[in-house]
């Protein structure tokens, strides 16, 4: 059997999205002040840079104007400026237009694919020194004797179902670092470990999730607005669940539209993904998409706990940076402009500490730093907006309206949050929702849609989605539930079967998209979300 690798760099960086990047642009940047530079490496789960980047994006320069000031010179994927904002309420069959509620207006901003984004910024890393390895997933920290975060470990490949080493098998690399970035984008698996080792939200409330369902269509010319960002409330969603609809239109007559919809919601038989396909069959929707082609199909969850979630983003080794620390500015639906700038904090207080050679393994200028930037202050002005709809939709609109007209954010109170799987109630007290059918032409099945994310997964492996306790699928989330993990996963990860004359939960791991929501929701989080090996899932490349 082959023996583990071993490795070091001073800094490791975990996850190659936009905060991970913006880091590592950073470090090599102050890299070419000094004569001994730091060794700088980011590791990547997905087979290419990109590959599991999602975002309905609309990008606020802010951070990447500081990061690379000449970005507009260059030739980039950012070509689309934002040009038009429309706010709207759905009903079943009409859409009436809304004031643009101030945190929605895109003036300045571009519309984006955040994956192509996130290539090019890797490219701009590896200009400056970085090491980008993809295709490795991290499954684990390594420690030292004190408890201190020392580096990480991939996983293993070429694992078979049993468990035991296949013909192919290539054990992990163990990589140490002085410190560690964890970047691994909203519910990272090690940053959830590291948050509960050190008990990094004893000062925080609990994190709150939404998840996004995403697709991307190309449409003929006539039916494209280029530059228009539409948001809508509304219908098909019930007043008692939160969420909206996204459709941005930009370069080569592409549009992106998505939904987004709370994990607080109580109805078991809620389906984000058919809540987005009957969204499509809106007529104000069908209009836009009438003759066009859906090339691409994305999901994942996303925090929306602001603030007030945010937990300790300094440990003993390392730190946290981007959505993995939950900076999502909710109202404004973006949360990419808060990821790059906390990784350029994060680089910089690293920097500084390394060089510094001081003795504590704790960099908590990062924290300081992330107090006193503007991200903080973003996220503390709409803090009460997202909770305020714990009340339904006019009761959360009213208080919306309050926070951004009346108090500009600087009200004296602050309102809790909820966790999400707490909410879902018994199937009894509802009725099954009669979702339409997917016409395969604008409206498609879960099994098309995962085809057009690219999925793949060797299927002799262990399953990445792991029941902690199996005995409670049937008598808990199927006799109580319905089964509700069959309709909150976007990929048709979990279908009750009847083998033999029983119920039996039925787990696709080779479906999954990597959205994580399964992990969130599950009433008695019973899931616990692992990554699969290095190198598989969605392949992403318009999302």
């Amino acid at each position: 059997m082959a023996t583990t690798e071993t490795m070091y760099f001073d800094i490791i960086i975990v996850g190659a999205g936009p905060a991970g990047l913006s880091a590592a642009i950073k470090l090599g940047q102050l890299n070419q002040n000094i004569s001994h530079p730091l060794s700088i490496c980011v590791l990547e789960k997905a087979s290419e840079i990109g590959g599991h980047i999602i975002s309905g994006n609309v990008l606020e320069p802010r951070a990447l104007d500081q990061l690379i000031p000449q970005w507009r010179k260059q030739k980039t994927p950012i070509q689309t400026k934002a040009t038009k904002d429309r706010f709207y309420i759905f009903t079943e069959k009409h859409a009436i237009r809304l004031p643009v509620p101030p945190q929605m207006k895109n003036h300045g901003n571009y519309i984006i694919s955040l994956s192509q984004t996130c290539r090019w910024l890797a490219e701009e890393a590896e200009k400056l020194g970085v090491t980008i390895i993809p295709g490795f997933a991290v499954v684990a920290g390594i420690y030292n004797k004190n408890d201190q975060l020392t580096g990480v470990r991939t996983g293993d490949m070429g694992i078979k179902k049993d468990g035991k080493p296949g013909p192919k098998y290539q054990p992990g690399i163990e990589i140490s670092a002085q410190q560690v970035i964890l970047a691994e984008g909203c519910r990272g698996s090690l940053t959830e470990d590291i948050i509960e080792k050190y008990a990094l939200r004893n000062h925080c409330q609990m994190q709150s999730y939404a998840i996004g369902v995403k697709e991307v269509w190309k449409v003929p010319e006539e039916n494209q607005q280029d530059g228009l960002c539409m948001h809508s409330i509304g219908w098909p969603l019930t007043n008692d669940t939160y969420g909206g609809s996204f459709m941005y239109h930009y370069e080569k007559n592409k549009i992106a539209l998505g939904f987004v919809i709370g994990l607080d919601y109580a109805n078991p038989y809620l389906d984000a993904h058919a809540e987005l396909q009957r969204y499509k069959h809106h007529p104000f929707i069908q209009k836009m998409l009438s003759k066009g082609e859906c090339i691409a199909y994305a999901s994942r969850a996303l925090n929306e706990g602001g603030v007030q979630a945010i937990p300790q983003l300094s440990f003993p080794g390392g730190v946290i940076a981007g959505c993995a620390a939950g900076f999502l500015n909710v109202p404004k639906i973006k949360g990419t402009h808060t990821a790059m700038q906390s990784g350029i904090l994060a680089a910089e207080a690293i920097f500084t500490h390394i060089r510094e050679e001081k003795n504590c393994p704790r960099v908590s200028t990062y924290d300081k730093k992330i107090k006193k930037s503007w991200i903080t202050q973003e996220l503390n002005q709409v803090r009460n907006i997202r909770p305020g709809f714990y009340q339904g939709l006019w009761p959360g609109l009213i208080n919306a309206a309050f926070e951004s007209y009346i108090s500009f954010g600087h009200s004296p109170w602050t309102l809790s949050l909820r966790e999400d799987h707490k909410q879902l109630q018994p199937a009894k007290n509802f009725t099954p929702i009669p979702y339409p059918k997917p016409d395969g032409t604008l409206s498609f099945s879960k099994l098309e849609s995962v085809r057009l994310s690219g999925t793949n997964h060797t299927e002799d492996q262990p399953c990445h989605l792991i029941l902690k306790n199996p005995d409670l699928a049937i008598p808990q989330n199927y006799n109580i539930y319905a089964g509700p993990e069959s309709r909150y996963c976007p990929a048709n990860v979990y279908e009750y079967v009847e083998i033999d004359d029983k119920i039996t939960l039925q787990i696709n791991g080779q479906n999954c998209v990597h959205c994580k929501s399964c992990s969130i929701k599950d009433p008695n989080q019973n899931i616990r979300w692992v990554p699969p090996q290095g190198g598989e899932g969605p392949r992403y490349r318009e999302t």
